[in-house]
């Protein structure tokens, strides 16, 4: 759990960072040359990329030009015997995890990250329950055919309450569900009844484009990366250029001589009323004295905005490269076929009988020995490819000897090969490719190559399924083979645990070697 949260806040501030990144030189360069609607949904995808904790994978992602690690040797490795003459033979998959690379320092990095995240919810809920508090007082204000007009000209029809409080400083609307449009008290009476239509064009104009909403969505992303100062530059950037599409979205909706009036009505708002509360469901008509300067140059020069289609097009391209993740690399399924000699077949029916066995601290000679008093057929290990340093302690209950032998010497860094005359265990390849599994009068081997620690377990199962469709035989056993692996440099150790097509243990396994 701690390993896959740590990997989701790395990918998402990583990804999230270079998109913030972009999403502001943008800004930087192209402020007042791109309707800030479109540079508020430029930024509202960046804060977006931060928040997805699963993104479909995609061909057209961005991230698929970042590189990723070698291949690394197989992780599930599937193996098997389709033969339809012989209901003896069993069918394995086999699949083995590598332990997670120890990170004690991981935990404690968490902690700090929770703890800033809970410090900054613990204060936006704190916020929102004090203004909660202050808006039962809130007294119901009735504006008529006024409200109904701004809710015609910019094509909203649901239902907006409206309320006059002492809980706002300026004309802030409230909640996104139910929205409230809340006025400070004595506004009716310090304005007149044309800047009150500004006001109302404004607050409504936020409910158009849902900005309670995103209001939401900065939230969590300031909560969830606190320590990430471009996730703040960000948001600060959104809510200066929230405010001018608002304005312009109310411009649109006036005649050309009502424009100069609607600027000198956000000034006489702006300058004779503190700034609104930092709540989360609540936003207000406000400015900084540099975001001041860009409204009142924006409105004075406000023009019927063009190209719109093509931004649109755009902003969805943006979304689908960087709201997506790279294709994960498919499993490269390999499979073998090998004819085996009626000797060689008759010596892997002897191997298919189950055995048990017990050693301890035993070279790989006297291991070979073991088994083959064991099993009856004779195993040979070719010359120089055992470590004769190498001690086994063994214990295996009930399992095919095929698979202990195989488990006991590959874990001594041998492969095993089936002959005529038994079996021989020779030096591993390097590229880890293992013979795992022959049968009957046919050997097949099929192998999973894996280039990421988390691909998909049951894709690649579904993969082998497939390939033994067609030939495998309805009768043969079936079983499941999970094992687990651990190197720390002096002890090699393998425990593996046979199951039935019902997933009952039927055999066990532990292999340990000490270098």
């Amino acid at each position: 759990m701690t390993a896959a949260l740590a990997s989701w806040l790395f990918a998402a501030t990583w990804k999230g960072s270079l998109l913030v990144a972009f999403a502001l030189v943008v800004h930087r360069v192209a402020r007042n040359r791109i309707p800030s609607r479109w540079l508020c949904a430029l930024l509202l995808v960046a804060i977006l990329r931060l928040l997805a904790p699963v993104a479909p994978a995609s061909a057209f992602s961005v991230f698929n030009l970042v590189p990723t690690a070698a291949p690394e040797p197989p992780k599930e490795i599937a193996v098997g015997a389709p033969m339809p003459r012989s209901p003896r033979v069993p069918v394995m998959l086999r699949t083995t995890a590598p332990p997670p690379p120890r990170r004690p320092w991981l935990p404690l990095l968490l902690g700090v990250w929770a703890l800033g995240a809970a410090i900054v919810v613990s204060r936006a809920v704190a916020q929102t329950l004090r203004f909660h508090r202050r808006l039962r007082g809130a007294r119901d204000v009735e504006l008529g055919e006024l409200l109904d007009e701004c809710r015609e000209v910019l094509h909203i029809r649901r239902t907006v309450r409206v309320a006059e409080t002492d809980a706002v400083a300026a004309p802030s609307l409230h909640g996104w569900l139910r929205p409230t449009l809340l006025l400070p008290e004595g506004f009716l009476q310090s304005f007149t009844r044309e800047q009150l239509r500004y006001a109302v064009l404004h607050e409504l104009a936020h409910l158009r484009r849902s900005d309670v909403l995103v209001n939401w969505i900065a939230t969590a992303a300031a909560a969830l990366h606190w320590f990430n100062p471009l996730v703040r530059l960000a948001l600060a950037r959104l809510a200066e250029e929230r405010e001018l599409a608002c304005d312009a979205l109310a411009l649109a909706a006036l005649r050309a001589e009502e424009r100069p009036a609607y600027g000198g009505t956000v000034l006489e708002i702006v300058d004779r009323l503190r700034q609104t509360h930092l709540v989360p469901a609540l936003v207000g008509m406000t400015a900084t004295p540099a975001q001041l300067k860009r409204r009142i140059v924006m409105i004075a020069t406000f023009k019927q905005p063009r190209y719109s289609i093509l931004f649109a097009a755009l902003i969805v391209a943006v979304g689908l490269v960087t709201l997506t993740d790279a294709q994960a690399h498919e499993p490269q399924v390999v499979r073998f076929h090998k004819t085996l000699s009626a000797e060689a077949g008759a010596v892997m029916e002897t191997l298919e009988k189950p055995i048990s066995i017990d050693l301890r601290s035993a070279s790989v000679a006297d291991t070979a020995a073991a088994l083959s008093t064991a099993t009856g057929v004779q195993i040979t290990i070719a010359e120089g490819a055992a470590d004769p340093a190498l001690r086994l302690n063994i214990k295996g209950e009930n399992l095919p000897a095929h698979l202990v032998i195989m488990e006991s010497l590959s874990a001594a860094g041998l492969a095993v090969k089936i002959t005529e005359t038994g079996v021989t265990a020779f030096k591993e390849p390097a590229e880890g490719e293992r013979l795992l599994r022959m049968g009957g009068g046919e050997q097949e081997r099929v192998m999973i190559r894996r280039k990421s620690s988390d691909e998909d377990v049951a894709e690649a199962e579904r993969q082998v399924s497939r390939l033994r469709t067609k030939s495998d035989d309805p009768n043969a056993r079936r079983f499941h083979i999970e094992a687990e692996a651990t190197d720390d440099g002096v002890t090699n150790k393998r425990r593996v645990t046979l199951k039935d097509e019902h997933g009952v243990t039927t055999g066990t396994l532990e292999v340990e070697v000490v270098k």
